[in-house]
């Protein structure tokens, strides 16, 4: 789906039309009554019955009138034509053929692509090996962008380019390579953002956006998905996990590293991460069934808005991420809970007396159904955070109490 047309339509070619050969009788001609019979007269009769002229004024005329005729026909249906090519190139242009490509270009409603669009920016990365293109997203007005912090490594410079093609050069004010996230500056003010949105608000099965930018920085890339769940355990190809991650079942990747991932209405609800998955899980107890629409359609992972707004903040205020740490190493338990494998030395679990072997089943006045419900539950406080931890060990349920520490 390329650009529309730049043709306001399609031309035609009239033949002319040949004069009537204008016979003194035409076939089914009827005499006039005599001029004393008739209620009224020509003009042209006044002058007497040997006036000579009045014919050939009348064959002039019926001539004339016919090519007047033939002339505004031309016009008015040329006219006709030129409105319906200007109209059909102003209907691809609210199409957003214009201004987006990819599968779902001309799915995505006009008043969403053009509230969002603005904010969603194209990030060419300068490396040694090659440059490359990143989506990123314009979260604050004051120039602040955040995007995927994996494909920044071993960056010389960054440029950022919104859709009227003005650059500007970045500078990185922090990563969460856990997260695989990071907050860039570009100097700017006013700058347009998005409307946030929240992705409890979107239901299993309804039609959500991804948005992209291509090399061309103008145009959008737009495909649709199939929202699956939120809270879905990513365990990425490099060995990492990421937490509370919203799973959709899309029908193209995007072009570039990350993307935007939005509602029908062009509300942010998530950046795409760009670690590819090896295994995925859900952080609750039950499965989530699946929401695969299409036999081509591939599982897309995105950090919610909320989370990626807390972290952006976090950098922006303090230059670095900022997590409640507990000090264990857990996995999920076949009984529900995070089993404990490891206990970090002085750590805040170690100085609670939580052992390895122990199951974790509670923190504050959340159960957990998971490991991965653990780290999010912990996303929730702060460092110096008293919390209530619920246990079962060797059978018998216990709590104690733990002071958080600051991972970082």
């Amino acid at each position: 789906m390329g650009a529309a047309a730049n043709s306001v339509g399609p031309t035609t070619t009239f033949a002319s039309m040949p004069l009537p050969d204008d016979p003194d009788h035409d076939p089914g001609f009827v005499p006039p009554l005599p001029q004393d019979d008739r209620l009224w007269r020509h003009p042209s009769e006044m002058a007497g019955p040997n006036s000579s002229s009045a014919p050939s004024r009348q064959r002039r005329s019926s001539r004339a009138g016919l090519l007047a005729a033939v002339g505004i026909g031309l016009i008015v249906t040329t006219a006709g034509l030129v409105g319906i090519g200007v109209f059909d190139s102003s209907s691809r242009t609210h199409q957003g053929t214009n201004v987006a490509i990819g599968p779902a270009a001309e799915s995505l409603p006009e008043p969403a692509l053009s509230s969002l669009a603005p904010a969603v920016v194209q990030i060419t990365v300068d490396r040694p090996a090659g440059s490359l293109i990143v989506t990123g997203l314009i979260i604050r007005s004051d120039g602040h962008v955040v995007t995927a912090s994996d494909p920044l490594e071993g960056a010389r410079s960054l440029t950022v380019t919104n859709t009227d093609g003005r650059a500007y050069n970045a500078i990185v004010v922090g990563t969460d390579s856990a997260d695989d996230l990071a907050v860039l500056h570009i100097d700017g003010t006013g700058l347009p953002t998005p409307t946030f949105g929240d992705v409890s608000s979107v239901s299993q099965g309804d039609t959500v956006f991804i948005v992209s930018r291509t090399e061309r920085a103008t145009r959008s890339w737009i495909a649709s998905g199939v929202f699956q769940s939120k809270g879905m355990r990513l365990d990425a190809a490099d060995g990492s996990t990421l937490h509370d991650m919203i799973g959709s079942a899309i029908d193209a990747l995007p072009p570039t590293d990350s993307a935007v991932l939005c509602t029908g209405a062009g509300e942010v609800i998530g950046l795409m991460t760009s670690r590819a998955a090896a295994t995925t899980r859900a952080a609750v107890s039950d499965a989530v069934p699946s929401t695969l629409a299409l036999p081509s359609a591939t599982n897309s992972f995105a950090h919610s808005v909320a989370w990626i707004r807390h972290v952006a903040d976090n950098i922006i205020d303090t230059g670095t991420v900022h997590h409640a740490w507990l000090g264990v190493m857990t996995t999920d338990s076949t009984d529900g809970g995070a089993m404990i494998e490891a206990v970090s030395l002085d750590g805040p679990a170690a100085t609670a007396g939580l052992l390895a072997g122990d199951r974790i089943t509670s923190l504050g006045e959340g159960n957990l159904p998971s490991s991965s419900a653990l780290v999010v539950a912990l996303r929730n406080h702060s460092a110096n955070d008293y919390v209530t931890i619920g246990y079962v060990r060797g059978g018998v349920s216990a709590t104690t109490s733990a002071k958080l520490s600051d991972r970082t």
